[in-house]
């Protein structure tokens, strides 16, 4: 299928990129994509489409490297490094369509070629209530304590509910609040009041890592900080220092559930300090959410969760027994709340929310023991009932 752009941007060049990305914008495009040899791909509703009829060719993606990094991007690549940053088109009256763009190298006709995905960020963080967060998951996010890990796949939006929960502290007068993100993708300028506010910092611009900056945090000692991802054990165990210190910790992981989630962090460290590592993370669990993005019937995507808040009585029942046995804890405990993926799959299928085909499927997935799941595809390869 093709939706190719206007007439001057079919045939793209790379001095127009901010023109056919504000049109991806305006399009409601989730991502950008060009790579050498290929035209310009856009996202839409999960759905892939040719968007230019030029092919890109080595000069004009290294020209595109140039405009969205610098000169000194094609090196880096060549070196068989990533690169992640920013980009921002001005819309108007100090507005701007922001992008968080990952450059990589890539094989293309048996040599060296380059892959760059833009992610088209909402202008302004959207509010908890914009994403329809369920109110017992904006509690536990209201009570700014521990650590909250919101967790999925790439392009699950795990970024833009923790870009909501953000806001949502900021509006609520949470006192300092510091981010570190690679990169930057949400701005929060004239958000908040008298009692709050907010420093970003992007990773390795301004730190090395998320961890130089979590040891950063600790000096400042800021009511809550947001960390763009649980990624290795550095950072998970300055996470767990900074939530042990009494700031509350907002991140992410790459997983699927919360039993997923616990074992993935745990994974990090050497077999021998996982009884102890476990008990601090348990320790200073707040609350864990899964989100997925599945194709709305209506038009659009919709949400599916699975949460489940880590009161007292569940904290004592997992740190009375050994760490191999909490998967099979925690899904009874999802069970008894009714918010595993499963069941909140139910609630949007019945609302209209969900086709009969991604239920299934999220019923398949879910199905599975937590130590066997497999990250779910974002749409297609369903399995029948």
């Amino acid at each position: 299928m093709t939706a190719l752009a206007p007439d001057g941007l079919a045939q793209f060049e790379p001095d127009r990129l901010d023109g056919l990305l504000t049109w991806a914008a305006v399009q409601r495009a989730s991502d950008v994509s060009f790579q050498t040899g290929s035209p310009v791909f856009v996202e839409i509703d999960g759905v892939l489409w040719q968007a230019t009829a030029t092919r890109l060719d080595g000069i004009a993606m290294g020209q595109l490297v140039e405009r969205i990094f610098g000169g000194t991007g094609d090196g880096i690549l060549r070196s068989g490094r990533a690169i992640d940053c920013s980009h921002a088109v001005a819309c108007g009256r100090g507005l701007h369509h922001r992008f968080r763009c990952n450059l990589a190298p890539v094989l293309v006709a048996g040599g060296f070629g380059i892959n760059i995905t833009m992610r088209v960020l909402p202008g302004r963080p959207p509010s908890m209530d914009d994403l329809g967060i369920e109110p017992e998951i904006v509690s536990a996010w209201d009570a700014c304590r521990g650590l909250t890990l919101v967790t999925g796949i790439p392009g699950s939006g795990k970024s833009t509910l923790l870009a909501a929960g953000t806001r949502r502290l900021l509006e609520r007068g949470a006192g300092r609040i510091q981010s570190y993100e690679a990169p930057i993708e949400f701005v929060f300028d004239g958000i908040g009041g008298d009692a709050a506010m907010m420093s970003s910092s992007e990773i390795p611009r301004h730190f090395p890592s998320f961890a130089d900056g979590l040891r950063s945090s600790l000096r400042r000692r800021p009511a809550a900080v947001i960390v763009g991802e649980a990624r290795d054990r550095e950072t998970v165990e300055a996470v767990l220092r900074a939530a042990d210190y009494g700031i509350a910790v907002f991140s992410t992981a790459h997983t699927i559930g919360v039993a997923a989630t616990i074992r993935r962090l745990l994974a990090e460290f050497p077999a021998h300090e996982r009884d102890e590592r476990g008990a601090a993370l348990i320790d200073a669990m707040n609350i864990a959410v899964t989100q997925l993005l599945v194709p709305d019937p209506r038009g659009g995507r919709t949400a599916v969760r699975e949460w489940l808040v880590f009161d007292g009585a569940l904290k004592a029942a997992l740190l009375g027994m050994p760490p191999a046995r909490w998967p099979t804890r925690i899904a009874r405990a999802l069970a008894c709340t009714g918010n595993d993926l499963a069941a909140s799959a139910e609630r949007a299928f019945r609302e209209g929310r969900l086709g009969a085909a991604d239920l299934r499927r999220i019923r398949a997935g879910a199905a599975a023991p937590a130590a066997e799941r497999v990250p779910l595809p974002k749409h297609g390869g369903i399995p029948p009932e």
